[in-house]
């Protein structure tokens, strides 16, 4: 272990992951990562530790100790991108991030960024790219190679749902459950992800999933919170799922 590496606190996170995955106890785990970094401030152990806890209560259930595995090492951390400069992003005006220069709306909330010089106004919530979720609106997922069989998922305001598949030794049966589209075999996790409606938005996190979550192609990391849009693809594991947004004509009383 070298030790000029920085590691992130996400680094930490997924080491203690793999580690616990492969049959350590919690405390192994924890104690592995201090040599990883033995200095770290109070504001981060506890991010920390709150990723760990919310991993350790959906899928750590599931991965007892084992005192006879062989425990491996973490593999080193990717490189993070370099950055690109602060005054060449673009700060949305609702929430605060930063987002890439390029982008049209922020990637966090779905707020229209904008720019200088004439800007359109729309009178219509469902033409804001694609992003937002009328009241009215019904959510759609339609599994490649199952296009036969579209899941429509129910949400309402501030309610979370779950996204993954059920198991014969789990008690857990989520909300929108893949067990009968091959998820075990297309690796998907008993608790993948997770949707939230929050007004006119509907946005997705992973929960430490095995094989990872992907939105158009870009991975979102535990916890990370990704705003969808109708038309998306999202990626659980090998499994790919097509979001559409049915949108219902306003009812005439």
């Amino acid at each position: 272990m070298s030790d000029k590496t920085e590691y992130t606190i996400q680094n930490l996170f997924e080491a203690f992951v793999y580690l616990r995955r492969q049959g350590a106890t919690p405390d192994y785990a924890l104690q592995y990562l201090k040599q990883m970094r033995p200095v770290i401030s109070a504001n981060q152990r506890d991010e920390l530790a709150q990723l760990i806890r919310q991993w350790e209560k959906t899928e750590g259930i599931h991965h007892r100790p084992n005192p006879d595995a062989q425990i491996q090492p973490p593999p080193p951390p990717t490189p993070e991108p370099e950055p690109k400069p602060a005054e060449a992003q673009v700060k949305c005006p609702q929430c605060g991030t930063m987002n890439r220069p390029e982008a049209r709306y922020c990637f966090s909330c779905g707020t229209l960024l904008t720019r200088s010089g004439t800007e359109q106004l729309y009178s219509d919530e469902a033409s804001l790219n694609g992003a937002s979720f009328g009241k009215l609106s019904s959510l759609i997922f339609t599994v490649r190679g199952f296009e036969q069989k579209p899941i429509h998922v129910n949400i309402e305001d501030f309610e979370e749902i779950i996204i993954g598949r059920t198991a014969a030794d789990s008690v857990i049966v989520p909300d929108v459950d893949l067990t009968g589209f091959d998820s075990q075999k297309l690796g998907v996790s008993r608790v993948h992800a997770t949707l939230k409606r929050k007004d006119t938005t509907v946005t997705i996190s992973d929960m430490g999933s095995v094989n990872h979550t992907y939105l158009n192609g870009e991975r979102i990391f535990p916890q990370e919170i990704r705003v969808l849009r109708d038309g998306d693809e999202l990626r659980l594991g090998r499994m790919v799922i097509r979001i559409s947004f049915q949108r219902e004509l306003k009812r005439i009383k």
